[in-house]
């Protein structure tokens, strides 16, 4: 794997972090003085880590093929469509990402874009 594209993972990631982790954390500090009920912040920082560490999965498994093949983001931008839009409209990972990988499939064979 290139150094570059690790190199992009990484920095998505830690962007990714910082602006979901970030806001979350200022808030908290800055309602110090009213009842807390325990480290709401580390709860916050670990729930980001899981969407950043999705996040920087997802550039760097993306784009080798996309430097590649370019001529086949169009099935890529479908599959990422339809995944955004099962998700939020089921609240259903797996189901999503089932039909988007079925979507980017046909998509990527049947239509030469």
């Amino acid at each position: 794997m290139d150094l570059h594209i690790i190199a992009v993972g990484i920095l998505v990631g830690i962007a990714n972090f910082a602006s979901r982790f970030g806001p979350f954390y200022v808030i908290q500090k800055s309602q110090q003085n009213q009842q807390s009920r325990g480290s709401t912040w580390l709860k916050v920082a670990l729930g980001s880590i899981g969407i950043a560490a999705i996040s920087s999965m997802l550039v760097v498994a993306t784009l080798p093929p996309l430097i590649e093949t370019p001529d086949k983001s169009f099935a890529m931008l479908v599959g990422f469509i339809v995944l955004a839009g099962l998700y939020f409209k089921f609240k259903r990972i797996v189901l999503a990402t089932l039909t988007a990988a079925l979507a980017y499939g046909l998509v990527y064979t049947y239509f030469p874009i």
